[in-house]
């Protein structure tokens, strides 16, 4: 079985006292409960069998543990289909020392030895949108899990990239902003917020906001004018960009003129490409070993206690209790160490993403696909010349195009044309603007204003 994808979902929210967490851990079991339900389950039993839609062997078990205050259930569903292929998911609920976590993986296999391709597009289970959209707070980590968010305004982009930036950030973002006429794909910020519910966040940004995005993180890893764009957690400004792969508003509609099939294909590529990183990098709760590890030596000593009439079973008790820790303690080390090696291969794999898009640029492959792949590919990346360093003696011309509050936000154009130039002595916010564009350069020989243009202002700069 291969696992091909993972969620964590955690409360911490109220969760302080053991009477709170017993009484979410079993409002979150009922809401499994019901979905098993819902799938046809006659009756939530330790085993039992469901109802698959596409007429598969479908069944079910629970397993359940332990260890005082501290209780983990587990539902496993499986089907497997007529041809041999075996689906399975697995639901499990820990209420653990502090805080209640929901734990969820999805794994594809073949329930027959053969040798065989398998094309399979996972998809979100139902009960973790279940989950989200209850009227609490979930997290993944430190950063919060959210349903799509519509942000508009600078400040509200100011606080998108202060969340992008966050060194403890947990879960990507899928930043989908608005161009002239909307979204580029009707309605594709609503179904990536159905696709990718609990393992990503999607938001949506308006103009104000997406020149805020670009302000705070650069020309270079921003995202405006219809653009898609993956923001992966650990983000950091001396990365290559190509690490967070951006999709333009040309490079979504090169892939055909047909909305709707570019839709599904852009869907299915994201799925792919989020969840498959959430199977390798998202963290097993390691309360779920220590619980059920607890719960197994405290049986054994029962079954010791009852034994001591007879030596022999005690004996055999002791040693077999004895084998199972030893058994228990190697099984944590290899879960641990298993979770370490997903995370460097989860990281290894954005990273060959980030070269595969460097050699598209390198190809010149403004629009076709790479060969055999049904993906639409990312962009090559922003234009390398905004993020050049200015020369000595070299003339450039920046306008206006946004008022932050403490600066204005510059972009590089080209010559106006125009012949009345001022020197500027009390644009304070205007010089910022040009500093912040340029990486904090303020080593400027002369610095002008256009005395004829209107719209925000043009400003000529000689370093």
């Amino acid at each position: 079985m291969q696992k091909v994808a993972a969620y964590l979902m955690e409360r911490y929210d109220g969760m302080s006292w053991s009477e709170a967490r017993t009484s979410e851990a079993l409002k979150l079991r009922k809401l499994v409960e019901s979905w098993l339900q819902s799938k046809g389950a006659s009756e939530i039993a330790p085993a039992g069998a469901y109802h698959a839609e596409d007429g598969s062997q479908a069944t079910f078990s629970i397993e359940e543990a332990a260890d005082h205050n501290r209780t983990w259930w587990m539902a496993r569903l499986q089907e497997v289909t007529n041809e041999g292929r075996r689906f399975l998911a697995a639901v499990s609920i820990t209420n653990g020392s502090d805080k209640v976590s929901v734990y969820i993986t999805l794994e594809v296999g073949s329930d027959v030895t053969q040798v065989s391709p398998f094309d399979f597009d996972p998809k979100c289970p139902k009960i973790v949108r279940t989950f989200l959209h209850s009227p609490v707070r979930w997290h993944h980590g430190f950063t919060e899990l959210r349903r799509l968010r519509q942000l508009r305004g600078f400040e509200a982009g100011e606080g998108l990239a202060e969340e992008i930036k966050h060194p403890d950030r947990t879960v990507p973002f899928i930043v989908i902003s608005e161009g002239n006429q909307g979204i580029a794909i009707p309605d594709l910020d609503k179904t990536l917020s159905f696709d990718l519910s609990g393992i990503a966040n999607v938001v949506v940004l308006d103009s104000d906001a997406t020149w805020a995005l670009t302000d705070y993180l650069g020309p270079s890893l921003s995202c405006h004018s219809g653009a898609v764009r993956l923001y992966w957690p650990r983000f950091s400004f001396a990365e290559d960009p190509h690490r967070h792969p951006l999709w333009t508003v040309s490079r979504l509609l090169s892939a055909g003129t047909d909305l709707e099939v570019t839709s599904d294909r852009f869907r299915r590529q994201l799925r792919s490409i989020v969840m498959h990183a959430a199977a390798l990098s998202v963290v097993r709760p390691r309360e779920i070993d220590d619980i059920r590890g607890s719960a197994s030596r405290r049986a054994f000593a029962e079954f010791k206690d009852r034994a001591t009439s007879v030596q022999d079973y005690a004996d055999l008790a002791e040693m077999y209790a004895k084998n199972n820790d030893q058994l228990l303690a190697t099984n944590t080390d290899l879960t641990i160490r298993v979770d370490e090696l997903q995370i460097s291969v989860a990281r290894l794999e954005s990273e060959r993403t980030a070269l595969l898009s460097h050699l598209r640029a390198a190809r010149g492959a403004t629009t076709q696909q790479m060969p055999d792949t049904d993906e639409i590919a990312p962009d090559p990346g922003a234009e390398t010349d905004e993020d050049s360093a200015p020369a000595y003696d070299e003339i450039r011309y920046y306008k206006k195009k946004f008022s932050a509050p403490n600066h204005d936000l510059m972009v590089r154009v080209s010559d106006c044309s125009h012949n009345r130039w001022q020197n500027a002595h009390a644009a304070d916010k205007a010089k910022k603007g040009i500093a912040k564009l340029e990486k904090g350069r303020t080593d400027w020989q002369v610095l002008q204003h256009c005395g004829t243009c209107t719209g925000g202002g043009m400003w000529r700069v000689r370093w």
